[in-house]
């Protein structure tokens, strides 16, 4: 990125954000599209968005969107529901 961590901490704060919010914000737009668009099972999206473990997904996507990863597919999908 040629600069500094500093720089680099400095530049997002005057943005209005952090580092570990761009990484959670990029990791739930990610998650949130291969559950809606996929039929990917839970573990295979959590390693592609960098999650630990099912858990950590589960408690993201309630977090996120109010609701299970299964209501959130099954929302996207009406035949499902």
């Amino acid at each position: 990125m040629a600069m500094s961590p500093r720089t680099l901490q400095r530049r997002l704060a005057e943005n209005g954000t952090t580092w570990r919010g761009q990484v959670e914000a990029v990791r739930q737009k990610q998650a949130l599209e291969l559950l809606r668009t996929t039929g990917l099972p839970l573990r295979s999206i959590a390693d592609r968005v960098g999650y630990a473990d099912v858990r950590a997904l589960r408690r993201a996507v309630r977090r996120w969107e109010g609701s299970c990863p299964r209501e959130v597919r099954g929302a996207a999908d009406p035949a499902a529901g």
